[in-house]
This record gives C-alpha cells, sequence and structure tokens, in this order.
C-alpha cells in the first residue's frame, strides 16, 4: 500500500511539473469559432501544442473584434490577421508586427451571381449592381477596378444579409468562399462563385502576427506555435477534421457540422491551403507581389518596407507548388 502511495504520488508530481513547464499563449483569431480556424483548433484538440510545450488557449473574436488595434496596443501578443491588408496598414503606423505564417495560400474571398447569369468570369460582372462591406471597398475593390473595369457606381451597401441579393437576381454579391455561397445554397440558390485567387489576386489570409517585441523575446516558442499550428492544418485538411470540430461547435453555438462540411469541401475543392507540405508557408516574393500591386493602386500606403513585415526565421524557401492559386 505504501508502494502504491508513493508511485501515485511521483506521478502526480510529475504531471504538476509537467504543467508548470508548459508556455501558455493567448491566439486570439479574427472571428468566432469556425472551419477558417480549423487547423488551430486540430492542434489543440489533438495536443500538438502541448506536446510542443505550450498551453495555448483560442480566443474567437467577433463583430467588435480587432486584432490589430489591439495588438498596437500591446494587448495581444498573437493574433490573426484576415489579410494581408492588415498587417502592411499596421506597419504603415509604425506598429512592429511580424508575420510568421498563412493558413491560407489562396484568399478566400469571393463574387457570386444567380445561377442565369451569362458569366464566365470576374470581368464578365461589370455595369452590375455589386453589394459590398465597407471593408470591402477599403481592401480589394481597387484591385477589381483596375483588372477587370468595375467602377464605383456598381457599389451597393451590404450589410451582411443575403435578402437583397436574393430578391434582385442580376446583382453580383461580394462574399467569403466558405460563407456566403452556403447561406445562398440554404436559401434555394445555388450561385456561380468566382475566387479573386484564380484571377491572379496575390493576397494570403488567415495569417498569424505576432508582436514584434514578443517575437524577439519568445523565438522558440513561437517556432513551436507555428509548427504545431501546421501540423494542426496539415491533419485538419488532409485527415480527420472531428477533433477540431467538436470544439468550434463548442466555442461557437451559433455554427452548424453542415456549414463546417460544406467549408471544408470548398477548402478542399479549391486547394485553399495548397499542397500538404507548404501548408503555413509564406514567400518574401509573394509579399513583394501583393505590395507592388496594391501600393499601385494606392490600396495600401506606398513607402512601406514589407519585408519588415516579416521574420527571416518564418520565410521558407520557395518551392515548386508555393504560387499554386
Amino acid at each position: 500500500m505504501k508502494y502504491l502511495l508513493t508511485v501515485a504520488v511521483i506521478f502526480l508530481t510529475a504531471g504538476s511539473i509537467n504543467a508548470q513547464e508548459l508556455t501558455k499563449i493567448t491566439f486570439a483569431t479574427d472571428w468566432k469559432a469556425q472551419a477558417e480556424h480549423g487547423g488551430f483548433y486540430q492542434a489543440l484538440a489533438k495536443g500538438y501544442y502541448r506536446d510542443a510545450g505550450l498551453d495555448v488557449t483560442i480566443r474567437p473574436g467577433g463583430p467588435q473584434s480587432d486584432n490589430p488595434r489591439l495588438i498596437a496596443a500591446g494587448a495581444l501578443e498573437v493574433a490573426m490577421a484576415s489579410n494581408s491588408f492588415q498587417p502592411i496598414n499596421m506597419r504603415a503606423v509604425g506598429v512592429d508586427v511580424k508575420v510568421v505564417m498563412a493558413s491560407f495560400q489562396k484568399d478566400p474571398q469571393v463574387m457570386m451571381v444567380h445561377p442565369h447569369v451569362e458569366a464566365q468570369s470576374l470581368a464578365d460582372l461589370q455595369g452590375r449592381p455589386v453589394f459590398l462591406s465597407d471593408a470591402a471597398i477599403a481592401a480589394f475593390w481597387p484591385w477589381l477596378k483596375a483588372e477587370f473595369g468595375f467602377e464605383d457606381k456598381q457599389i451597393r451597401k451590404y450589410n451582411y444579409s443575403l435578402a437583397p441579393w436574393l430578391v434582385n437576381k442580376e446583382t453580383v454579391q461580394e462574399g467569403y468562399l466558405s460563407s456566403e455561397p452556403f447561406t445562398a445554397v440554404r436559401e434555394g440558390v445555388k450561385p456561380k462563385v468566382f475566387l479573386f485567387a484564380d484571377a491572379g489576386y496575390p493576397g494570403y489570409a488567415g495569417m498569424v502576427m505576432v508582436r514584434g517585441a514578443y517575437l524577439k523575446q519568445n523565438k522558440d516558442v513561437v517556432k513551436a506555435f507555428v509548427e504545431a499550428s501546421i501540423k494542426g492544418w496539415q491533419d485538419y485538411m488532409y485527415g480527420n477534421p472531428n477533433a477540431a470540430n467538436k470544439l468550434i461547435l463548442k466555442d461557437n453555438p451559433e455554427m452548424t457540422q453542415p456549414l463546417i462540411d460544406y467549408a471544408i469541401a470548398a477548402f478542399r475543392a479549391n486547394n485553399m491551403t495548397g499542397k500538404k507540405e507548404n501548408i503555413g508557408h509564406m514567400t518574401l516574393a509573394r509579399w513583394r507581389q501583393f505590395y507592388n500591386e496594391m501600393s499601385s493602386l494606392d490600396a495600401v500606403p506606398k513607402g512601406v518596407d514589407v519585408e519588415s513585415i516579416l521574420s527571416p526565421d518564418f520565410i521558407m524557401h520557395e518551392r515548386a507548388s508555393d504560387g499554386e492559386r
């Protein structure tokens, strides 16, 4: 009996020591829990973070969350950037922020139309009313105007309800590959969907950004977080995502399994994360391309040192498949 008690004490003590050795990280996402965050939840659910010596808490975002502002204020150390515009605009106003990985090799932004509309590409949508959010007007709209001849007179206010688009069947709807098309299908409309990335839009999406000071002092911790997150995304996209999905549904009561399933299928069908071995990767060439194109359109400030957003330790070497979009 004494032996058994001694063994139990040893195991309890070892467990306490291991728990104390884990480094705590809070990772703030850009929205409520969803499939777009699946790889991070998979890493949490499958213990990849813990295996890397990390005690990770995922803090879901929402309508009022503003990760760039919170990073700038020092209220967050590690957070998600929704698109490539955010870190560039932060750097333009002097915020020391670094981007260390990208969940998506393709930005999931889309335009969609009703199935009867005779359109084969984004270029065929000229002249039609387009429901756009304010964020879209300040981000990719200049690119659409320059590349495909869109005009400001096409803009209609998007208030995050598809009702106006559903009623006005000749209009165009801005959306996210894994969201608005699903809602349209649920309402009985199977839309034609045009993915910006397939038309040459060069941005990454779902990136992990870190405060520069934190990265400088905790490079090994950030490296462990990135490697475990990449493993989570590889498992989520190429394995069984059920473990992550259970946590997503728990964190977001508004989420549904059908929406998660639709999103994962859309990501896989459109190769959103790239080949398995390239998940998470970024290259300086892609960042330069994005910045050069967007700054020439005045979509981002000129004179930003885009290389300062990246850390040499987290820029992957060019690979043949990296440019797949």
